[in-house]
């Protein structure tokens, strides 16, 4: 596990971030930067929510924060404290780029703001993420990932009609903000070797959970549609169409959509249905070269809904996802975690990476979101224990260990 053969190799992050911004950090860290983690001395509160690995309490057992904080270095310092920000201050000179959570305004309050960074580095890149960004009118409110989720539109159109939304059981935002902001400090980055100048990269959360709702707030202009709730089906023209479809043992995902990219699979489809027996001469008489699946008339819909899923029923997700890779049809298992930690595609291409945790044992790791034939994409390190490397990073800025140590006396690390 090594920082040198990533594509961000060389580029020195300063990773103040809650837990919104942890995937950020860890994102560029697996492409090679040197991501700093830095913590207040008594550890990030994510340090103390459960789950623990192996049900024990521990700071250093959190599965939260273990999954989200590879590939950094970690090192604590109080930035309440004059000496904790000038120590800051100080590393945030020779760091190319800055995460942060807070509020809008906070870091500035304290002396540690954009103004004041690229007073101190002109070419530094500070990315904040937070709930609605930091300028317009919902910039001082406050709010976690349910908030974001109800007002990004997402939550509206989520869950079945005679229920309340259903949000994801993770906080999704937080991982679509995440990548957003990585994105975003990768193009300030290529920006910065034009102009020789950082840029402050400013990520609603709100923003970034709009593309996710793709079909419905997204599109709003386009269609004036503003969504609904409609469980496993969605809208299309006047009429609701199945997307999620029971099957033997679980449920697959397969859409009535046509066009050219769909069209193909849903001949294919029939093909296979007749070859079972389970095609009726009406569905096998379809025209597909004219299906547009937004013309249907709902008694259209009922009735390839009442074809595709009676055979859905009689075939396992196994079965079915065999079919589709053999095939070319546009249908894919609804997995479980426990689908995905097996599945044997997954296990061929080496996705999942065991990460040795000293003293605390190995975890499995989902690996490379990336393959390229260049610079890898990979966890460089585990998640760090607190303050494991305040020592090593203070030392590279001329901190020797007496130092160090009466830093930590003090309470600054």
């Amino acid at each position: 596990m090594t920082q040198s053969d990533g594509d961000l190799s060389g580029i020195r992050v300063l990773d103040l971030a809650a837990e919104p911004g942890f995937f950020a950090g860890k994102v560029l860290g697996d492409l090679g930067a040197d991501v700093v983690k830095v913590e207040p001395p008594e550890g990030d509160r994510a340090r103390r929510r459960g789950p623990f690995w192996g049900g024990v309490v521990d700071a250093e057992r959190s599965l939260l924060w273990l999954a989200l904080n590879t590939s950094k270095r970690g090192m604590t310092l109080a930035l309440d404290r004059p000496r904790g920000r000038e120590l800051f201050l100080a590393l945030a000179e020779r760091a190319d780029v800055v995460l942060e959570t807070e509020a809008p305004g906070s870091l500035a309050a304290r002396g540690l703001g954009w103004e004041t960074l690229h007073a101190r580095n002109r070419r530094a890149i500070l990315c904040s993420i937070t709930p609605f960004g930091q300028t317009g009118p919902r910039a001082a409110w406050r709010g976690s990932d349910l908030t974001v989720v109800a007002t990004s539109g997402n939550l509206y159109a989520t869950g079945d009609p005679d229920r309340a939304p259903v949000r994801c059981s993770l906080p999704v935002s937080y991982y679509h903000g995440g990548l957003e902001a990585a994105v975003g400090v990768l193009f300030a980055l290529l920006a910065r070797d034009q102009s020789g100048e950082g840029q402050h990269v400013d990520v609603s959360l709100q923003a970034a959970m709009v593309m996710p709702s793709i079909g419905t707030a997204a599109m709003f202009r386009m269609t004036g549609q503003r969504g609904s709730r409609v469980g496993a089906f969605m809208h299309a023209g006047r009429t609701i169409q199945r997307e999620i479809w029971p099957c033997r043992d679980g449920f697959v995902s397969f859409a009535l959509r046509g066009g050219p990219a769909r069209v193909p699979g849903l001949i294919a489809m029939v093909a296979y249905m007749d070859e079972h027996g389970m095609a009726s001469a009406r569905l096998k008489a379809i025209d597909w070269k004219s299906y547009n699946h937004n013309l249907l008339t709902q008694e259209d819909v009922d009735f390839l809904t009442r074809e595709f899923g009676a055979f859905f029923a009689t075939k396992t997700t196994a079965e079915l996802y065999r079919a589709a890779c053999e095939r070319s049809l546009m249908l894919a298992p609804v997995n479980t975690p426990r689908e995905i930690t097996g599945s044997p595609q997954l296990a061929a291409r080496g996705f999942f990476v065991d990460v040795e945790n000293p003293g605390r044992g190995t975890l499995r790791y989902p690996g490379a979101f990336a393959v390229t034939h260049g610079a890898r994409v990979a966890i460089r390190r585990p998640a760090p224990r607190l303050g494991e490397h305040t020592a090593e990073v203070l030392h590279a800025h001329g901190l020797a260990a007496a130092d160090v140590e009466r830093l930590r006396a003090e309470g600054v690390v």
